[in-house]
Formats: structure tokens, C-alpha cells, sequence
């Protein structure tokens, strides 16, 4: 047999739709080409500051070295050949000395080495093609082929008039020299100059070349803003379309609560006064075929009246104000209940009902367990057509919940139906909307139920193989005091002969059938419409035992607030309780606040006969039990 697990949370958020997707890509795109923009432009900004801080310095340098190569060393070559030309003119004047002989000997020591100091430089490439340069090296190399004769090493005497004539031959090399100098200055300035010319191109190159990124980059960031504030337009209007979406759905949820409300209050009014006259009229002596039409009528009305709390009962679960109770108490009681509830419909149907006793306490609604478990037996009773129905309940291993298990004998149900079967109005094998079958409401308020009270709930079952329910409910961490059993106060109580009742009801007809009810189960009953004629009948009348009161009433005061008012007046609780056909929780709430008891419309005979019983019993026979709702 197939298991499945049911779900009994809140359904899964829908998938985004196509707006909301779109606006997502749109978003990604956007950030993406942002980033992407923005550092393209600042790894091309920083490569060409870069480079053009290369070239800055590679021309600083160059500059600096070229000072120091070409036109510094022309100017010393110059500076030094006039230095060695004083040298010989101090040695022609003053005649030749040991002293002055050592100085012009080093002067012209250093002048030769200018001389090839300025042969060996690379930076001199550009001068070689001058002609200042050449002329400059050929007398300067026939200069000192002709000095090394007498200065090569220092000489111990040296002649006015060799000094004269070596002086004479110098002065060409002074002109040619400072030729050379001037014309190493004019390469320098046009290699500046050239240098110059190319850090300027470059820096208009590198100027427009950010210009057009920052250009580019504002229109992108430009047309960015453009689509972000397209994209947040986009949203403002998805925000205000799903708004309005809202709103509508909101307005259609309070029209349909508002229908609800209407159709639960009218629809139930006649089946109610329907169900009352019925009862009146099953006890009477009739003959076989009226009794016949009798019975089918009563089975028609039955059938109606549980449609009727199927469907309302599932919109009210399906409400936001539905609340769950939970308190602990003992489960013996429920399968007590379920027990002598479906003993006797089991047995007609040739099933065995078994119900396995248990003495767990469970932390609960038992109100909202208790319709769990009903609607459970009962669906398994229909689908059974021999066998049993078996409910089980035993403590868990964990020992924090005890697993209740409704398990039947029947048709089972398929694996592809497990999910099915708990959707409104749904009946596997029930396509002519057979009503012997149920509405197919009862396991979708188990469903709902489960999901108000957060209780897991799995099936079991698969064709021809019987199906299974398990529901794991909270085990009791505590257990109260136990209520005092009444002894035999309620068996005095049992007859309802004499007892004085009091009908507020506006409605006739529903006056009428539960007047007439009243009065066959032997009740002194009088009737009210509003406050100020249940106030008369005190003229004509002591107090009653208790009183009846619809809801709503025509005038100011609801019958909730007339009791209260009554109450005040005859200075005790008088024992009373609401009968409504509103299936709203609010009015539930006030009840259950006033401390009285709320029965729902259409109200079974049998039903009524036992809480008018359970009333009329002492307060303390019946403590903590007058604020309960019945359905």
C-alpha cells in the first residue's frame, strides 16, 4: 500500500511571475553593466596615466642626461683647453719654473682627457655628422700629437718660446671648440624640443581619450538612471497593480463572507423550524404510507441539514478569525463519544466497530479533534462494506505524542487519489453526485482542521487493501483536577415534564416548531419577541427555569444582551443558552465570553434535549462545561 504524507501547512508561495522576473533580470543587467563600465574606464584611465607618467619621466631624464653628455662636456672641454692656454701664456711671460711647468703639464693632462671623454660618448651619435665635430677632432688630434713631443711627461724645462708657439696652435682649437659647443646646445634644443612635441601629443591624445570615458561613462550611467527609474516605474505600478489585486481579492473575500453569513443565517433558519416540525410529527400514530413519507422526509431533512454544516462549516475554517483552543483533557472521553456515536450505524451495516481504550491526556482542541475523528470514522463506515473499522491509540516511542489510527476494511483508495480526496466536493467513484455518498466535505474540513491545529496526518491505503489515517497529537504535559460526577442529580432532572421555558424568538416559524417541540417533551413554554414583551410575561408568570434565545433579533439588543439584561433583573444566573444560525466566529466569541452556550442552526432534537438537560443540572455538576460551543 502506497503511504503519503499530507500536508497541513500553509501552501506553497507561487512561483514569480512574469513582471516580477523581468524586473529581476533588469536589476542583474544593470549592476552587471555598471560594474563592468566602470572598470573598463578606470583600468584604461589608469594605464594611459601611467604610461604618460612614463614618458614624462623617460624625457626628465634624457634632459638631465644630455645636459651632462653633450653641452656640459663641450663647455668643459672648452673651459679646460683655456685653463691649459693661461698655463702657457704664464710660462711664455714668466719663464719656465719647476712649478709652473707641473701645472701646464696636468692642464693639458686633463684637456686630453676632455678630448677623449668626448670621442667616447654614444650620446655624441647626433654631433658626428657635424662638421664642427670633425674639424674639432682632427686639429685637436694633430694639437697633441705635436704637444706630446714636450708635454707628455713634465719636463724639467720648457722654452718661451715652444709655450709661445704650442699657444699659437691652440688658439684654433678654442674656436672650434666653442663652435662645437654651440652647436651641441642646438642638438640638445631640438632633442627637446622634438621630446616636448611628443609629450604634448601625447597629453591630447591621453585629454581626449578620458574625456570621451568620461563622456561615455556619464551617458552610461545616464542611460542606467534612465532604465533604474523605468525599472522602479515598473515596480510602482506592479506594486499598485498587485495592490489593487489586493484590494479586490479582500472585497471579494468580505462580499463572499458577507453571503456566507446571509446564506448561512436564512438557509438555516427554515431547516431548522423543518428539522423541529419533523420531530413533532414523527411521534404521532399514522398510517403505513404516511408514515412512510414521514420517514423519507425526516431522512431528507437530515441529509440537508448535515449539507448545510458541512459546507458552512468548512467556510468557517476556512476563516481568518477561526481560533483552536488548546487545553489538555482525556482522549477516553472522545473515543468514549465515537463509540456509542457510530456503534449502532456500524452494526446496521454488518461492520464491526472496535475502539481501543486508552488512558493518555492530549494537549488539544477537542472540539476541532473531535470533528477530525468523527468525520474520519464516518467516511470509513460509508466506504466499508464488510469487515471492521478500527481506532487505535498508543503513546509514541519518543513518548512526547500518542498516534491515533482510524483503519478500515474497504475499497482503499489509489495511490494518484491520495492528494485528491482531501479537495472540496471530491469523491472517488461518485460521478452522479450520489447524496447516500456525502457531500465530500468531510475530508477536507479533517484537512483543514489539521492544518488549524498543526497536527501531522498521513494515509495509508491502495486498492482493495483498506485505508489507514494516522493524526499524532501532542501528549498532555499536565493533567487538572478531575470535575465532580454529578450522583443522580441529573437523573432527577431527566424528565423535562413541568419545567418553565421561555422562547425568545422573532422569526414565526421558528418560533413555532420549537414551541411545539418544547411542548411535546412536556415544557410550560411562553414566547417573547424582543426585551420588553419577555418583561411582560414577569406580570403574568414567575421566572422561568430557563430561557431559549435566538441571536439576532429584530430591535437594538441581541439575545445575548437580553439575557444579561433578564439576568440583572432577577438578580441570579437564570440558565440560558443562544440558539444562531450565524456561523460567524465573532459571535461564537461573545457567547463563549458571556459564559453561555451557543447551539448552531439547524439544531437536532436530540441534541437540544441533552443540553436543556445538562443546563437544568446544578452549577456544580456541570462546571467548567457552560461555555461550550455546540454544532
Amino acid at each position: 500500500m502506497a503511504q503519503s504524507p499530507l500536508s497541513t501547512g500553509e501552501p506553497a508561495a507561487t512561483p514569480p511571475g512574469r513582471w516580477s522576473g523581468w524586473l529581476q533580470v533588469s536589476h542583474k543587467s544593470t549592476r552587471y553593466l555598471l560594474v563592468v563600465v566602470a572598470a573598463a574606464t578606470l583600468l584604461v584611465v589608469a594605464g594611459l596615466g601611467w604610461f604618460q607618467y612614463r614618458q614624462i619621466d623617460s624625457v626628465t631624464l634624457a634632459t638631465i642626461k644630455g645636459q651632462g653628455n653633450l653641452i656640459w662636456v663641450c663647455s668643459k672641454l672648452e673651459l679646460q683647453l683655456g685653463s691649459y692656454q693661461a698655463a702657457l701664456r704664464e710660462t711664455v711671460d714668466q719663464g719656465s719654473n719647476p712649478a709652473l711647468l707641473e701645472e701646464t703639464t696636468n692642464q693639458y693632462n686633463v684637456f686630453v682627457s676632455q678630448v677623449q671623454l668626448l670621442q667616447s660618448m654614444d650620446s655624441n651619435a647626433s654631433l658626428r655628422t657635424h662638421e664642427s665635430f670633425q674639424a674639432l677632432l682632427a686639429a685637436v688630434n694633430a694639437y697633441i700629437n705635436q704637444a706630446d713631443l714636450y708635454l707628455t711627461d713634465v719636463p724639467k724645462h720648457l722654452s718661451p718660446q715652444v709655450a709661445r708657439q704650442l699657444f699659437q696652435d691652440s688658439q684654433g682649437l678654442l674656436v672650434k671648440a666653442h663652435r662645437l659647443t654651440m652647436d651641441a646646445y642646438h642638438v640638445e634644443t631640438s632633442l627637446a624640443q622634438a621630446s616636448l612635441q611628443e609629450i604634448r601629443r601625447f597629453t591630447l591624445y591621453y585629454g581626449i581619450t578620458a574625456t570621451v570615458l568620461i563622456v561615455l561613462t556619464l551617458w552610461v550611467g545616464w542611460l542606467t538612471m534612465r532604465r533604474l527609474a523605468m525599472v522602479s516605474r515598473l515596480q510602482l505600478q506592479h506594486s499598485e497593480f498587485l495592490r489593487a489585486k489586493k484590494e479586490m481579492a479582500e472585497a471579494t473575500n468580505r462580499a463572499q463572507s458577507r453571503f456566507l453569513s446571509a446564506a448561512s443565517h436564512d438557509l438555516r433558519q427554515p431547516a431548522h423550524a423543518l428539522g423541529l416540525f419533523m420531530s413533532q410529527l414523527a411521534p404521532l400514530p399514522l398510517e403505513p404510507p404516511a408514515r412512510h413519507l414521514v420517514d423519507c422526509a425526516q431522512e431528507a431533512v437530515h441529509d440537508m441539514q448535515s449539507m448545510l454544516d458541512g459546507m458552512f462549516d468548512l467556510a468557517r475554517l476556512d476563516g481568518e478569525s477561526m481560533h483552536s483552543e488548546i487545553r489538555p483533557f482525556a482522549i477516553s472521553d472522545l473515543l468514549n463519544a465515537l463509540r456509542n456515536s457510530y456503534a449502532a450505524e456500524a452494526s446496521s451495516r454488518g461492520l464491526r466497530l472496535r475502539v481501543r481504550p486508552s488512558r493518555a491526556w492530549v494537549q488539544s482542541d477537542s472540539v476541532l479533534l473531535r470533528r477530525i475523528l468523527f468525520n474520519l470514522v464516518s467516511n470509513a463506515i460509508r466506504y466499508t462494506h464488510q469487515g471492521s473499522v478500527l481506532v487505535a491509540c498508543r503513546v509514541a516511542s519518543d513518548g512526547r505524542q500518542v498516534h491515533i489510527e482510524v483503519r478500515d476494511s474497504g475499497i482503499g483508495i489509489a495511490p494518484q487519489d491520495h492528494e485528491r480526496i482531501f479537495q472540496e466536493f471530491y469523491q472517488v467513484d461518485n460521478p452522479q453526485r450520489d447524496r447516500r455518498q456525502g457531500l465530500g466535505v468531510g475530508l477536507s474540513i479533517v484537512q483543514r482542521c489539521c492544518r488549524l491545529l498543526d497536527l501531522p496526518l498521513t494515509l495509508r491505503s491502495g486498492l482493495g487493501c483498506g485505508s489507514t489515517y494516522r493524526l499524532s497529537v501532542p501528549l498532555a504535559t499536565h493533567r487538572p483536577k478531575p470535575a465532580a460526577e454529578p450522583t443522580g442529580l441529573l437523573a432527577a432532572k431527566n424528565d423535562l415534564a413541568g419545567v418553565g421555558v421561555w422562547v425568545i424568538e422573532d422569526d414565526v416559524m421558528n418560533r413555532e416548531a420549537l414551541t411545539g417541540l418544547l411542548a411535546s417533551w412536556g415544557c410550560r413554554v411562553s414566547v417573547a419577541q424582543d426585551l420588553s414583551s419577555a418583561q411582560a410575561l414577569l406580570a403574568q408568570q414567575p421566572w422561568p427555569d430557563l430561557i431559549i434565545s435566538d441571536f439576532r433579533l429584530a430591535g437594538g439588543l441581541n439575545g445575548l444582551e437580553i439575557i444579561q439584561r433578564l439576568r440583572e433583573q432577577a438578580g441570579r444566573e437564570l440558565a440560558a443558552c443562544i440558539i444562531s444560525g450565524d456561523t460567524q466566529p465573532q459571535v461564537s466569541q461573545r457567547v463563549r465570553e458571556a459564559g453561555l452556550v451557543l447551539l448552531s442552526k439547524p439544531v437536532r432534537p436530540a441534541k437540544l434535549r441533552g443540553l436543556l438537560r445538562h443546563l437544568l443540572a446544578p452549577v456544580e455538576a456541570v462546571a467548567g462545561d457552560g461555555t461550550a460551543t455546540v454544532d
